[in-house]
């Protein structure tokens, strides 16, 4: 039997040795085998498997993927980038936090570090159950937090020694940015930012409202992060909004995106007019997107991020570079129901603060001016009358006539004029995406 026919019949080698009657003719395979051609087939082979592996190697990230995040990358992500939010807050349950998360899952953000500043571990069922969201109770970071390299940093430390709820929290979130950058890089995070549970990201700008749609833009690596500016939300009805994320669509623009001398002349003609402090209620720094591509990656407070130098010499300072965009933004929404307020406030400061006069405590627990009106206007208004029924009424009234005041625009020709102007803002995609999702 030939060796061709052999070979047709069967693959095995064992059967076709077998086959062949004599030594010589296995010489003569062996022979053949090791001709100059057959060696130098063989050699083409090999060498063509040496390059074609390294590069299969490298064309994956060579961080690792963690089982988790691939998981996470194959849910039709074709922009390639996991995008990461981390939050601290106080109940991550109900349903607003559920909004939260489904809004900013239809948004591009596929992984959510959630520490919840509290003891009992307030987790509901729709947290537990999401892959995406990793929840860390109070007790559980303690211990990891104390350790943290950004505890002797100079920014942080007066922050640390200071005393009070707005103190304590900013350095919580500081800290709990640190260690969400950590484990980011672990489950290898392209970007990251921190946005807390009153706040939506919004990124204007793209056709599909996808955050790695814009990110993608910034490929190059000599940007670090991306700046937001934050637009903050306006109640227009008395008494403020049950459904914040729903009912609001009236925001006050922000410096960086609007016309400067209207937003000077306009901007300022609001806050004498409502006897503000300030233009914005809260925050007007917006906050920052960041690159987890290097391990250097830092917080800087809750909204910014650096890098941490490698030694204490100028030079391994590395510049940290940002750009701010154009059309997205943060959007926040705070004060926006007079009992969601006055519980904030009051579950904010020490309950030993009965009286205005009580100037230091109230400036070490509220670092914002307006924060510390409203504590005396809405929490210390009428506090420690009798509680008869007609003594509560009036406090009732003096607050609500307080807030409505101060807070709500439900003049609709004033409000025109500063849309139309270009210092307030209509913006209706979140509030449509929300009532599209609780449909499902």
């Amino acid at each position: 039997m030939s060796l061709r026919r052999a070979a047709n019949n069967n693959n095995n080698n064992n059967i076709i040795f077998n086959n062949i009657s004599t030594r010589r003719e296995r010489r003569r395979i062996v022979r053949d085998f090791l001709s100059p051609s057959m060696m130098l087939f063989s050699f083409s082979f090999l060498l063509s498997l040496f390059f074609f592996f390294p590069w299969c190697w490298l064309s994956k990230n060579t961080r690792g993927e963690s089982t988790r995040s691939t998981t996470l990358r194959a849910d039709g992500n074709h922009h390639g980038l996991l995008v990461a939010v981390v939050t601290t807050t106080k109940d991550a349950s109900g349903r607003r936090f559920e909004q939260w998360v489904r809004y900013h899952e239809q948004v591009g953000i596929g992984l959510f570090y959630v520490f919840v500043d509290d003891r009992t571990k307030k987790y509901d069922a729709f947290s537990q159950k999401k892959e995406n969201v990793k929840l860390f109770s109070e007790s559980e970071m303690e211990s990891i937090r104390s350790k943290l390299l950004c505890n002797k940093e100079q920014w942080l430390v007066p922050w640390i020694r200071k005393r009070g709820c707005n103190a304590e929290l900013f350095v919580k979130q500081s800290q709990n940015v640190e260690m969400a950058i950590e484990m980011a890089t672990e489950d290898n995070v392209d970007w990251i930012a921190h946005i807390d549970t009153d706040e939506l990201l919004f990124p204007a700008g793209v056709a599909n409202l996808d955050i790695r749609e814009l990110l993608r833009e910034y490929q190059p690596r000599d940007i670090d992060g991306i700046v937001l500016p934050n637009y903050e939300a306006v109640p227009e009805t008395k008494g403020g909004v049950q459904d914040p994320f729903v009912d609001a669509t009236l925001f006050k623009c922000n410096y960086a995106h609007a016309d400067k001398k209207t937003w000077k002349k306009l901007g300022g003609v609001v806050v004498r007019n409502k006897s503000l402090p300030n233009f914005f209620l809260a925050y007007a720094n917006g906050k920052s997107i960041a690159r987890v591509a290097r391990n250097r990656l830092r917080s800087n407070g809750a909204h910014r991020f650096k890098f941490r130098p490698i030694s204490k010499s100028p030079s391994s300072r590395q510049r940290f570079n940002e750009v701010t965009h154009s059309e997205a933004k943060i959007l926040h929404y705070p004060y926006m129901n007079l009992d969601e307020s006055i519980k904030r406030l009051r579950n904010c400061c020490p309950r030993d603060v009965t009286s205005s006069l009580d100037a230091e405590k109230i400036n070490q627990t509220f670092l914002l001016d307006f924060d510390r009106q409203a504590f005396v206007a809405l929490v210390l208004n009428g506090e420690g009358e009798d509680e008869e029924s007609e003594r509560l009424e009036g406090r009732r009234r003096r607050a609500e006539a307080w807030y409505n005041e101060r807070i709500v625009f439900e003049d609709v020709n004033e409000t025109a004029a500063l849309v139309h102007s270009g210092v307030f803002d209509r913006i209706y995609a979140p509030s449509l995406l929300l009532k599209k999702l609780s449909q499902k």
